[in-house]
């Protein structure tokens, strides 16, 4: 049996967190379990780059990445489901994943499978949620994790647009399910 970590880059109860609790419930149709976390809403402590957890596989912050590290190493795959900001991903999610480092040093991340969604504003031709999915393909490289998918959802502005896109996010529950069985 699969398990699955969606990391939810938004602090709102809006695409990214309405998508999360679709593709959960959905996986869960298949005995797929997953858990879903917000890191915004975490107590997560910004990575100072004191490198201590180069040395020493952990890091000196005592907060719930402790917890965030746990489940991310239990997973079989990660899914990171980022609102676009400025063209990237959200800080909140850049944060959560500097704060992977000591998995890093460790190789804790290499062949872990990851996939990778954004959701954008505006259309493709804007290039909306391209940053963002750059961003977390280079986090993915860097780590040596695989990335089974990509997937970007463009013209979700309101908080709940993508709820309106059921047959792409039909479309994107069959690839998941077929990618990490």
């Amino acid at each position: 049996m699969s398990k699955v970590l969606i990391i939810v880059g938004s602090r709102r109860e809006g695409n990214s967190w309405n998508l999360a609790n679709k593709l959960k419930e959905e996986l869960k149709k298949d005995r797929i379990v997953s858990k879903v976390i917000t890191p915004g809403n975490q107590k997560i402590y910004l990575c100072t780059g004191c490198m201590d957890c180069d040395e020493t596989g952990v890091c000196d912050f005592n907060d719930d990445m402790q917890d965030n590290i746990k489940k991310v190493l239990e997973s079989d795959c990660l899914i990171f489901i980022t609102p676009t900001r400025w063209n990237t991903l959200s800080g909140d999610l850049k944060i959560f994943m500097d704060r992977l480092n000591p998995l890093y040093t460790k190789e804790s991340l290499k062949n872990k499978k990851m996939i990778s969604i954004s959701i954008g504003a505006k259309g493709k031709e804007d290039y909306s949620a391209d940053g963002a999915i750059s961003a977390l393909g280079s986090f993915a490289d860097s780590a040596e994790m695989k990335v089974l998918l990509t997937y970007q959802f463009n013209h979700c502005l309101e908080s709940d647009d993508i709820l309106k896109n059921e047959e792409e996010i039909e479309k994107l529950v069959s690839e998941i399910k077929k990618k990490i069985k």
